[in-house]
């Protein structure tokens, strides 16, 4: 059921006698208007005089016929104070909907006007700012920087989770549920960062409840031993003209150390000790260092030492720097060896499990966790592949 025609209502107005606690007798006028579609309530008015009640009757009527049922369930005083409060926004030059103003008000205890009026373009460059050293500075452009900039003018309060899913669904739908969920999680992460009470740009996030697409488990992706024993070939033959490309390759394939932490290796100083000596690195700026994790020291495997002492491999590596990997990678596509991102770290890790089967081991010169070794790694490679991988020796065949 919803509200009967005003006819209806009209007819069923009715004179009501009731007994009051006090024993005294009072006499109502009362109509019955139907049933609330929302509430599923019955709504009746009651008035003490009869032309008082059709006056509101009339009213009734008038907001529902000009609003909807919405509207109908709004009293003349909180019509009026409706109205009000979007003559005030519209005069602050504020297109916000009410119910962004309560929650916002409810979630932080009054709405500011940067809250309100803060562009997305402006938050999104002081997020990326204040990333710390380390953090994925690229990953955070080529998601949340690309959302930002696919709207210009957008300001954070004109964030909706339905136009978000949309975007993502025009852009990602089509694409493995990884990158989908990727591009929400990074976008999550920077409202996350808006709603921060030292930030105080957004009340709550407007993404939260957005649901990330189920992941199937698939093969990780490594190289083959002939493939790696290719690309060191090329780059051992390019080591005169690049010899950080060589210097990157080895730290990366031999010793299973991430792409930002070797960038981190070859322009900070303090980020790591390697003592070609004693045979040993010691990691103290590890990736996630600044939230605390510890650093890590390992030994060095006999097939990175060796590649290490063939030429001035600590001379070569203080010359890497973020662009190495890219320029690496088109080097080695244009000579018919594949690549793909982390397929260094992704490789080693591999084999090193499949030679030594010793994953303890391997977890600990990684700085892997043992969950993500056993999820990935693990029964990848044979014994023989891990040792043709640890086989490939500078100068073979030269």
């Amino acid at each position: 059921m919803a509200y009967v025609a005003k006819a209806k209502a009209m007819q069923s107005i009715a004179k009501r006698r009731r007994v009051c606690r006090n024993g005294t007798i009072r006499t109502d006028w009362e109509t019955y208007l139907g049933q609330d579609p929302f509430t599923k309530r019955t709504v009746r008015i009651s008035r003490s005089d009869r032309q008082e009640l059709i006056r509101e009757i009339t009213d009734f009527y008038n907001r529902q016929r000009a609003g909807g049922d919405a509207a109908a369930r709004l009293n003349a005083a909180q019509a009026l104070d409706a109205m009000s409060a979007y003559d005030a926004l519209a005069a602050a030059g504020l297109k916000v909907s009410l119910l962004e103003v309560a929650n916002a008000y409810i979630g932080g205890g009054t709405v500011s006007q940067q809250a309100l009026n803060k562009p997305a373009a402006e938050a999104y460059e002081e997020y990326l700012s204040r990333m710390p050293d380390g953090a994925n500075k690229t990953k955070t452009v080529s998601t949340v920087g690309k959302f930002i900039g696919k709207f210009n003018g957008l300001r954070l309060a004109d964030i909706a989770a339905k136009d978000v899913q949309k975007y993502l669904e025009a852009n990602y739908g089509d694409k493995a549920p990884k990158t989908y969920n990727s591009h929400l999680e990074y976008l999550n992460t920077f409202l996350n960062w808006c709603r921060k009470d030292e930030n105080g740009y957004l009340a709550k996030n407007p993404i939260a409840s957005l649901a990330y697409r189920p992941e199937p488990w698939v093969e990780p992706e490594y190289m083959k031993p002939e493939e790696v024993e290719k690309l060191f070939r090329l780059l051992e033959a390019k080591k005169e003209e690049r010899p950080e490309w060589l210097a990157y390759a080895v730290t990366s394939f031999f010793c299973g150390c991430r792409a930002v932490e070797i960038v981190r290796m070859a322009t900070d100083p303090a980020a790591a000790k390697i003592s070609l000596e004693d045979e040993t690195v010691r990691m103290a700026k590890a990736k996630g260092y600044q939230q605390g994790k510890k650093p890590r020291a390992f030994h060095i495997d006999a097939t990175a030492l060796a590649w290490m002492k063939s030429f001035d491999f600590l001379g070569a590596l203080g010359k890497v720097r973020a662009e190495t990997a890219k320029e690496i990678f088109a080097f080695a596509r244009e000579n018919g060896v594949g690549m793909f991102h982390n397929c260094g770290r992704h490789s080693f890790i591999t084999y090193h499990v499949a030679k030594y089967g010793d994953p303890a081991k391997t977890t600990a010169m990684a700085g892997t966790s043992d969950k993500m070794r056993a999820d990935n790694y693990c029964g990848l490679a044979s014994k023989k592949d891990g040792e043709a991988y640890f086989g490939i020796m500078p100068g073979a065949g030269a």
